[in-house]
């Protein structure tokens, strides 16, 4: 899993794996969730990420780029 917060878009995007994008999915407003054939997640994106997650929320994340492990 990739974590890439970029505070020009103020936006974040979440990858859990790479893949073809089959479609992408409108989840709620500004919140954009792109799946596969299988219809398995592979990235999310959050516009608007302040409003959505706290002005000081968004704001700590100081980091470029997160890698996690997949669980």
């Amino acid at each position: 899993m990739k974590i890439i917060y970029d505070p020009k878009a103020d936006a974040i995007n979440i990858t859990f794996r790479s893949g073809k994008v089959r479609k992408s999915i409108e989840l709620a407003e500004e919140m954009i969730l792109d799946v596969d054939a299988q219809s398995r997640p592979l990235h999310l994106e959050i516009l608007g990420a302040k409003e959505k997650l706290g002005k000081q929320s968004a704001e700590s994340m100081t980091f470029a780029n997160l890698s996690l492990r997949e669980a």
